[in-house]
């Protein structure tokens, strides 16, 4: 392994004052090379987490800028995302034999995790001598890694790709499962295409059922609307004036709609009408999926082999 050498950043800051309640980075038992090794108390995300264990000072810019970079590029966080990689494609269900796919990125977590054990040992000059009581310049090492890397692995990865090379028992067990997750998904991208293909038909047929509610509702939407407009307009010159809050007022009202289809619309008529964008994802409540699904099964009977 081999330790990152500060040079003439690596001494502690001359400014600011000490935090003498700093204990995340906690002293080992073991040394390397002879120094003392401090390793946090839990993962490191951002280089102000690390202060001086010695003096309790912050660190120089220059020092957190090195160290941040070996947080951002080469430090388990960096592995995490490749274990979410890895972990996603072992519950993937589009396919049953992925792991060759998962090989390539255990491929890639092992070259990372090579990195980060090379840059974990980060070595400090603490240069506080009369702050410590020290007649020189004390040198130790940071530890980066919160867990080891190859530990990480052991505990993050869900299918241990080792075993699926050399144990057959594992890997069928693992191919079986995936066998099963993949009919599953099948049949619901099946039941997903016959449901789009119903979708507008549906939403259709549901606005008619409350046509005249919807007129209703929009209507007192919009003279709400104009009065806010109307209030704002009379206001003085210093008065503070206020825009209309469309969204929450939309997110107020829509559910005096029954169906998703009716809410849809309303929620254009409300864009359209204050020129507000509004973000809200719309989709039907228990209630109304199962009268979608008895519309479908109406008119499709190939429906009712890809339900649940």
């Amino acid at each position: 392994m081999t330790a990152i050498s500060t040079g003439c950043f690596g001494a502690c800051t001359k400014e600011e004052t000490p935090d003498m309640s700093y204990d995340f980075l906690v002293k080992q038992e073991d040394k390397k090379d002879g120094l003392e090794v401090y390793k946090p108390k839990s993962r490191i995300t951002y280089s102000f987490q690390i202060k001086c264990p010695l003096c309790k000072f912050n660190l120089p810019k220059e020092e957190r800028t090195i160290l941040q970079d070996i947080i951002t590029n080469s430090s388990e966080n960096k592995l995490d995302s490749l274990f979410s990689k890895y972990n996603e494609e072992a519950d993937s269900a589009d396919k049953i034999d992925n792991i060759s796919d998962l090989g390539k990125i255990y491929n890639q977590i092992q070259e990372m995790a090579k990195t980060v054990e090379a840059k974990r040992f980060y070595k400090h000059t603490c240069t506080r001598n009369e702050e410590c009581k020290r007649t020189e310049n004390q040198d130790i090492y940071f530890d980066l890694c919160f867990v080891s890397p190859q530990e990480s692995i052991a505990k993050n990865l869900k299918v241990d790709y080792n075993k699926l090379k050399t144990d057959e028992n594992y890997r069928q067990n693992y191919l079986d499962n995936k066998k099963i997750a993949h009919e599953k998904y099948i049949r619901k991208q099946k039941r997903k295409e016959i449901e789009d293909e119903y979708r507008s038909e549906f939403e259709d047929y549901t606005f008619l059922k409350e046509r005249n509610l919807y007129e209703e509702v929009k209507r007192n939407f919009k003279f709400l609307y104009e009065q806010h407009l109307q209030n704002e307009e009379r206001k003085g010159p210093y008065e503070i004036r206020f825009e209309f809050q469309a969204s929450s007022q939309f997110a107020l009202r829509k559910n005096d709609l029954k169906y998703s289809g009716s809410q849809k619309k309303f929620l254009s008529f409300v864009r359209d009408l204050t020129g507000q964008n509004i973000y809200e994802n719309i989709t039907m409540g228990n209630r109304e999926y199962k009268e979608f699904q008895k519309f479908i099964l109406e008119r499709d009977s190939e429906y009712a082999d890809y339900l649940d």
